[in-house]
Protein backbone atom coordinates (compact mmCIF):
# COMPACT_ATOMS: atom_id res chain seq x y z
CA UNK A 1 0.00 0.00 0.00
CA UNK A 2 1.45 3.52 -1.33
CA UNK A 3 1.07 6.75 0.35
CA UNK A 4 1.36 10.24 -0.54
CA UNK A 5 2.97 12.67 1.80
CA UNK A 6 4.00 16.27 1.58
CA UNK A 7 7.56 16.99 3.10
CA UNK A 8 8.83 19.93 3.15
CA UNK A 9 6.73 21.39 0.58
CA UNK A 10 7.01 18.58 -2.01
CA UNK A 11 4.89 15.51 -2.28
CA UNK A 12 5.90 12.18 -2.13
CA UNK A 13 5.23 8.53 -2.39
CA UNK A 14 5.92 7.19 0.84
CA UNK A 15 6.25 3.00 0.18
CA UNK A 16 4.90 0.56 3.03
CA UNK A 17 5.18 -2.83 4.13
CA UNK A 18 4.33 -4.60 6.50
CA UNK A 19 6.33 -5.83 9.39
CA UNK A 20 5.39 -8.67 11.66
CA UNK A 21 1.82 -7.98 13.92
CA UNK A 22 0.71 -6.33 11.08
CA UNK A 23 2.52 -2.90 11.61
CA UNK A 24 3.16 -0.30 8.69
CA UNK A 25 6.94 0.43 7.80
CA UNK A 26 8.21 3.24 5.77
CA UNK A 27 11.38 3.38 3.73
CA UNK A 28 14.39 3.85 5.95
CA UNK A 29 15.89 7.02 5.16
CA UNK A 30 19.42 9.31 5.73
CA UNK A 31 19.48 12.92 5.58
CA UNK A 32 23.04 14.56 4.43
CA UNK A 33 24.36 18.29 4.19
CA UNK A 34 25.47 18.77 0.98
CA UNK A 35 29.23 21.01 0.84
CA UNK A 36 30.10 19.93 -2.30
CA UNK A 37 27.83 19.90 -5.35
CA UNK A 38 30.17 17.51 -7.53
CA UNK A 39 30.88 14.97 -4.71
CA UNK A 40 27.26 14.84 -4.31
CA UNK A 41 26.64 14.36 -8.15
CA UNK A 42 28.98 11.46 -8.32
CA UNK A 43 27.38 10.07 -5.56
CA UNK A 44 23.99 9.89 -6.88
CA UNK A 45 25.20 8.63 -9.96
CA UNK A 46 27.14 5.71 -7.71
CA UNK A 47 23.83 4.88 -5.95
CA UNK A 48 21.38 4.44 -9.39
CA UNK A 49 24.31 2.55 -11.14
CA UNK A 50 24.21 0.56 -7.36
CA UNK A 51 20.39 0.35 -7.66
CA UNK A 52 20.32 -0.75 -11.24
CA UNK A 53 22.90 -3.97 -11.43
CA UNK A 54 21.37 -5.11 -7.40
CA UNK A 55 17.61 -5.16 -9.07
CA UNK A 56 19.52 -7.18 -12.18
CA UNK A 57 21.59 -9.02 -9.73
CA UNK A 58 25.15 -8.67 -11.44
CA UNK A 59 26.53 -6.26 -8.67
CA UNK A 60 29.96 -7.23 -8.68
CA UNK A 61 31.66 -5.20 -5.68
CA UNK A 62 35.42 -6.17 -7.48
CA UNK A 63 35.06 -4.33 -10.63
CA UNK A 64 36.86 -1.25 -10.80
CA UNK A 65 34.53 0.90 -12.97
CA UNK A 66 32.70 1.69 -9.50
CA UNK A 67 35.78 3.31 -8.39
CA UNK A 68 35.12 6.03 -10.76
CA UNK A 69 32.51 7.52 -9.00
CA UNK A 70 34.86 8.96 -6.98
CA UNK A 71 37.19 11.32 -6.60
CA UNK A 72 40.54 10.48 -5.19
CA UNK A 73 40.24 12.96 -1.82
CA UNK A 74 37.19 10.41 -1.21
CA UNK A 75 39.43 7.20 -2.08
CA UNK A 76 41.87 7.90 0.31
CA UNK A 77 39.29 7.81 3.38
CA UNK A 78 38.66 4.42 2.95
CA UNK A 79 41.45 1.59 4.02
CA UNK A 80 43.60 -0.04 1.83
CA UNK A 81 45.74 -2.59 3.20
CA UNK A 82 49.01 -3.96 1.54
CA UNK A 83 48.95 -8.09 1.89
CA UNK A 84 50.96 -7.58 5.04
CA UNK A 85 48.75 -5.44 6.53
CA UNK A 86 45.90 -7.78 5.51
CA UNK A 87 47.46 -10.28 7.11
CA UNK A 88 48.68 -8.87 9.96
CA UNK A 89 44.51 -8.39 10.56
CA UNK A 90 43.93 -11.64 9.98
CA UNK A 91 46.37 -12.89 12.68
CA UNK A 92 45.41 -10.11 15.53
CA UNK A 93 41.35 -11.15 14.62
CA UNK A 94 41.84 -14.72 15.10
CA UNK A 95 44.23 -14.30 18.67
CA UNK A 96 40.92 -11.86 19.70
CA UNK A 97 37.91 -13.70 21.82
CA UNK A 98 35.11 -13.10 19.68
CA UNK A 99 33.37 -10.96 22.51
CA UNK A 100 36.47 -8.52 21.99
CA UNK A 101 36.92 -8.55 17.75
CA UNK A 102 34.16 -5.46 17.70
CA UNK A 103 35.84 -3.07 20.50
CA UNK A 104 39.61 -4.07 19.57
CA UNK A 105 41.47 -0.95 18.60
CA UNK A 106 44.15 -2.28 16.53
CA UNK A 107 41.34 -4.00 14.54
CA UNK A 108 39.34 -0.88 13.92
CA UNK A 109 39.60 0.66 10.50
CA UNK A 110 37.47 2.50 7.63
CA UNK A 111 35.75 0.52 5.73
CA UNK A 112 37.76 -0.96 2.24
CA UNK A 113 36.17 0.11 -0.37
CA UNK A 114 35.19 -3.28 -1.98
CA UNK A 115 33.38 -4.49 1.62
CA UNK A 116 31.50 -1.34 0.97
CA UNK A 117 29.87 -2.12 -2.43
CA UNK A 118 29.54 -5.93 -1.24
CA UNK A 119 27.24 -4.63 1.81
CA UNK A 120 25.09 -2.51 -1.31
CA UNK A 121 25.27 -6.13 -3.37
CA UNK A 122 24.35 -8.01 -0.41
CA UNK A 123 22.18 -6.24 2.02
CA UNK A 124 18.74 -7.50 1.90
CA UNK A 125 17.06 -3.93 1.14
CA UNK A 126 15.46 -2.55 -1.99
CA UNK A 127 17.31 0.95 -2.73
CA UNK A 128 14.46 3.56 -3.73
CA UNK A 129 16.24 7.29 -4.38
CA UNK A 130 19.20 9.62 -4.02
CA UNK A 131 18.10 13.23 -4.09
CA UNK A 132 18.11 16.40 -3.33
CA UNK A 133 15.27 18.03 -0.80
CA UNK A 134 16.71 20.94 -0.75
CA UNK A 135 19.45 23.13 -1.95
CA UNK A 136 21.61 21.68 0.30
CA UNK A 137 20.27 18.84 1.64
CA UNK A 138 19.55 15.23 -0.25
CA UNK A 139 18.19 12.29 1.12
CA UNK A 140 18.84 8.64 0.54
CA UNK A 141 16.01 5.97 1.06
CA UNK A 142 16.07 2.31 1.18
CA UNK A 143 13.34 -0.31 1.71
CA UNK A 144 14.66 -3.11 4.14
CA UNK A 145 13.03 -6.85 2.70
CA UNK A 146 13.87 -8.60 6.43
CA UNK A 147 15.21 -7.75 9.33
CA UNK A 148 17.44 -8.24 10.10
CA UNK A 149 18.61 -6.54 6.64
CA UNK A 150 22.14 -6.39 7.19
CA UNK A 151 23.08 -2.89 8.73
CA UNK A 152 22.91 0.34 7.35
CA UNK A 153 26.81 1.29 8.14
CA UNK A 154 27.52 1.26 4.41
CA UNK A 155 25.23 4.24 3.87
CA UNK A 156 26.70 6.03 6.30
CA UNK A 157 30.46 5.25 4.76
CA UNK A 158 29.13 6.01 1.43
CA UNK A 159 27.71 9.50 2.87
CA UNK A 160 30.58 10.20 5.36
CA UNK A 161 33.39 9.65 3.01
CA UNK A 162 32.01 11.69 0.74
CA UNK A 163 32.36 14.52 3.59
CA UNK A 164 28.56 15.20 3.93
CA UNK A 165 27.22 15.95 7.52
CA UNK A 166 24.68 12.92 8.51
CA UNK A 167 21.73 15.10 9.67
CA UNK A 168 18.89 12.96 10.07
CA UNK A 169 18.45 9.09 10.31
CA UNK A 170 15.56 6.60 10.56
CA UNK A 171 17.33 2.77 10.12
Amino acid sequence: MDRLIVYRGVVRIVLLGYLTGGEFMANCYFEFLINNEGYFLKLREFFYKIKEEKEMDILDSGDSKWLDYFEEEVLQRFWWPTEEELQQYLAIYEQTSIDRRLTEPSLQHPWDFESMVDAFACGEYELISCEKISDNMARIEYYPDSWPYGGSDSFKALIEYNGFNITAQSV
